[in-house]
C-alpha cells in the first residue's frame, strides 16, 4: 500500500488560510481521477434522483426529533385517508400540537400500531416485488443478455442465495450447477425470488371501533 499523498510544504500558508489543515493526507490523485469517472454514473449523483429525495425527506423527520418512528407502521400511517387519521384524536381531550406529535402518539396505540404495520409491510413488499420484476425484465431484454457469454462465468453470491431459499421454501432438491446460465434458468423454473411469490394480506381500511 503506498503512502498518502500530502501537500508541498511550499502551499502550507495558503491551506492555512482556506482552513484546510495541510499535515492530514489529501486524496491522491488516482482516487480523483476514479471519482471523476464515475460521477453521473451513481444513482446519488443525480440531484433528483429518487435515493436523494429519500435522503431529503429523512432529513425532515431527523430535524422534527422523529427519526424513532417505526418505518413500517410509519407507511402503513401515511397511506390513511385524513378524514380517518383525523378520527383517531376524535375522543381524545387534547388534540395533538404538531403532525410529528400526532404520529408518535397514534403509533403508541397497540391496535393502530399492528394495523399500521401489516399495511406498511403490504406497501413495502408491493413496491419490492414490482422492481424485482423490472430487473429480472430489463435483464432480459438487455445486449448483456443475449450475448451469451455470461452464462459459462462462475454462478454469482445472489444466485447461491436464491437457490438456497428455493430449496429451503419450496423443497424443491438442490441441483448441480456449475454456471451463472444455468442457475439463472434454475432459478427462472422455480418463478424467481421465492419472496415474491406469495404477497402478504393487505389490511382492510382502518376504522375506529
Amino acid at each position: 500500500m503506498s503512502a498518502p499523498f500530502r501537500p508541498d510544504h511550499r502551499l502550507r500558508p495558503l491551506l492555512e488560510q482556506l482552513g484546510i489543515d495541510g499535515e492530514t493526507a489529501i486524496t491522491p490523485l488516482a482516487d480523483l481521477r476514479r471519482e471523476i469517472h464515475q460521477y453521473g454514473k451513481r444513482r446519488c449523483d443525480v440531484e433528483a434522483s429518487r435515493d436523494n429525495l429519500k435522503y431529503y425527506l429523512g432529513f425532515a423527520f431527523e430535524v422534527n426529533e422523529a427519526l424513532d418512528l417505526d418505518s413500517l407502521a410509519l407507511a402503513g400511517l401515511l397511506s390513511l385517508p385524513w378524514e380517518v387519521f383525523q378520527a383517531i384524536f376524535k375522543d381524545q381531550v387534547r388534540v395533538p400540537d404538531r403532525l410529528m406529535d400526532g404520529l408518535h402518539r397514534a403509533l403508541r396505540d397497540p391496535v393502530i400500531l399492528d394495523w399500521a404495520r401489516a399495511k406498511g409491510t403490504w406497501l413495502q413488499w408491493k413496491r419490492l416485488e414490482a422492481i424485482y420484476r423490472q430487473e429480472v425484465d430489463e435483464f432480459r431484454a438487455s445486449d448483456a443478455f443475449h450475448r451469451k457469454d455470461w452464462r459459462r462465468k462462475s454462478v454469482t453470491r445472489p444466485q447461491h442465495y436464491l437457490i438456497g431459499e428455493i430449496h429451503r421454501v419450496l423443497g424443491v432438491p438442490l441441483p448441480a450447477i456449475a454456471t451463472r446460465g444455468q442457475a439463472f434458468d434454475f432459478i427462472a423454473a422455480n418463478g424467481g425470488n421465492p419472496r415474491f411469490l406469495s404477497e402478504p394480506p393487505c389490511p382492510s381500511q382502518w376504522r375506529r371501533g
